[in-house]
C-alpha cells in the first residue's frame, strides 16, 4: 500500500514540475533561399542579391521581439542584418535581401545584402548577450552544401522547427544523393514546411517588417 502511496505521490510531483516549468522562446532557422532565379521579394525584379532569403521560426512557447536577434554569413564577423517585429509561437517570418542591404546602407555597413554563397555557406542565427550588449550568441544554424545553391532551390527543415532538413526543388530538381536529398516541394517562405499540406502560416509581423524596411 504505501508502495502505490509512493508512486502516486511522485507522479503528482512530476506533473506539479511539468506544469510549474517556465515558458521557452526558441528562435530557428526553417529555411533558405540562396540562388534566386524568381522575383521572391515581390518587386517585379528578380535579382541574385535581392531575392536571396531566411525564414526564421518560433519554435517556442512565447512570443520573442526580434530586434535582439542578427543574421549572419557564418563566414563572416559583422552581421548582415538586425530583425525587427515580434514572432508570436509557430509563426514565421521571412527575411529578404533587401531587408539586409536596406539595414547595411541605413548602419553604414555597406550593400552586400545576406552573402548567401551559391557554392555552399553557413548561415547562423544569433542574439544580443542578455551580459553583453557587443557580445553576438548564436542560436541557431545552418551549413548547406552546393547542390542546394543552385537556381530557385530552397533547403528547410522537413517540418517547421524539426530537426531533419530537406531540399525543396520543385522548381529545379535535383537527382543526386547528396543531402539535403530532393523532395520535388517547391520553396515556401512564410508557408509551412509540408509536402502533403501546403498551409499558409501568417507571420504577423510581416507587414510590418515589410513597412519597416521598404
Amino acid at each position: 500500500m504505501r508502495t502505490v502511496t509512493g508512486i502516486l505521490l511522485l507522479i503528482s510531483m512530476l506533473v506539479l514540475a511539468l506544469a510549474a516549468a517556465p515558458a521557452s522562446a526558441q528562435l530557428v532557422i526553417n529555411e533558405l533561399l540562396a540562388d534566386p532565379a524568381s522575383d521572391w521579394n515581390g518587386d517585379g525584379e528578380v535579382d541574385s542579391k535581392l531575392d536571396e532569403w531566411v525564414e526564421v521560426y518560433n519554435d517556442g512557447d512565447v512570443a520573442v521581439t526580434l530586434t535582439s536577434y542578427w543574421l549572419r554569413d557564418g563566414l563572416g564577423e559583422t552581421p548582415h542584418l538586425n530583425l525587427v517585429g515580434v514572432l508570436l509561437p509557430g509563426q514565421t517570418a521571412v527575411f529578404y535581401g533587401h531587408h539586409a542591404v536596406a539595414w547595411q546602407r541605413e548602419n553604414g555597413a555597406g550593400s552586400s545584402g545576406l552573402s548567401l554563397n551559391n557554392g555552399g555557406d553557413t548561415v547562423q542565427l544569433l542574439r544580443t548577450s542578455s551580459n553583453d550588449p557587443d557580445v553576438l550568441v548564436v542560436v541557431d544554424q545552418y551549413t548547406y552544401p552546393g547542390h542546394v545553391g543552385e537556381d530557385d532551390r530552397a533547403c528547410g527543415r522537413a517540418a517547421d522547427g524539426g530537426v531533419a532538413w530537406a531540399l525543396f526543388d520543385g522548381l529545379n530538381p535535383y537527382d543526386g544523393s547528396t543531402e539535403p536529398l530532393g523532395t520535388g516541394c517547391d520553396p515556401s517562405p512564410g508557408s509551412a514546411n509540408d509536402c502533403a499540406e501546403s498551409t499558409p502560416v501568417e507571420a504577423a509581423t510581416w507587414s510590418g517588417v515589410k513597412a519597416y524596411w521598404d
